[in-house]
C-alpha cells in the first residue's frame, strides 16, 4: 500500500491512528510520566533556591576584603581595650609601676598589699591597699601621675596624716582599685 496513494481521509485515519500508538507505547513505557513531571518541578524549585543562595554567597564574598579590615580594625580596638582592662591582675607589672611611679613622685612605698578581685558584671575589681610617706604635693604629682596610667586605676579611701619629725610631712593610705576583664562575664560568681 502506498500512502499517497491513499484519499485524504485515509492519510488522516493513518496518522491519527500512528499517533494514538505512540501515545499507548510512550504510556506503557513511561507510566508514571505525570508523577516525573512533578518531580521535574520540585527539582527545578530546588535548583532555583540554590542559585539564590549561591548568589547570596557571592554578594558575601564580593564583601569578603570589607568584613575581613573591619575584622582587623576590631582586633585593634580589641588590643587597645585589653591594655586598659587586662584579663589578668598583673600584679608583679603593677608593682613595678607604682614602685617606680612612687620614687619618681618623691614618695616612699611602705605598703603594696594586693586584695582579693570581686566579681562585678563583666569585669572583676582589684583593690590594691596602699600605704605612702613623703610630702603633700609630692602625693598629689603621684596621684596625677596614677590618673595617666593605661590602666584604669581608681584611688578611694585616702586618709592623710601628719608626720612629725623625720624628712616626710604626712603619711597616708588609700585603695588602689585596678579592674581585670572576667572573660566568663560573671559566670564565676
Amino acid at each position: 500500500m502506498d500512502f499517497k496513494k491513499l484519499p485524504f481521509w485515509g492519510q488522516f485515519a493513518v496518522v491519527a491512528g500512528m499517533a494514538i500508538a505512540l501515545v499507548a507505547v510512550a504510556w506503557m513505557a513511561y507510566p508514571n510520566f505525570s508523577d516525573m513531571a512533578k518531580k521535574n518541578a520540585g527539582y527545578r524549585g530546588e535548583l532555583e533556591a540554590l542559585q539564590t543562595e549561591i548568589r547570596k554567597g557571592q554578594a558575601f564574598e564580593a564583601k569578603l576584603p570589607e568584613f575581613e579590615k573591619e575584622i582587623e580594625n576590631l582586633q585593634l580596638k580589641l588590643n587597645d581595650l585589653l591594655a586598659i582592662l587586662p584579663t589578668e591582675p598583673e600584679t608583679g607589672e603593677l608593682l613595678k609601676w607604682v614602685k617606680n611611679l612612687a620614687d619618681q613622685s618623691n614618695l616612699d612605698l611602705r605598703q603594696f598589699n594586693p586584695g582579693a578581685l570581686r566579681t562585678v558584671e563583666f569585669y572583676k575589681e582589684f583593690p590594691i591597699l596602699m600605704d605612702v610617706e613623703g610630702d603633700y604635693h609630692d602625693l598629689g604629682v603621684f596621684f596625677d601621675r596614677i590618673s595617666k596610667y593605661s590602666r584604669i586605676i581608681n584611688v578611694s579611701g585616702v586618709a592623710i596624716n601628719a608626720v612629725g619629725g623625720g624628712t616626710h610631712s604626712i603619711h597616708s593610705t588609700f585603695t588602689a582599685t585596678t579592674f581585670v576583664y572576667d572573660d566568663q562575664g560573671g559566670a564565676t560568681q
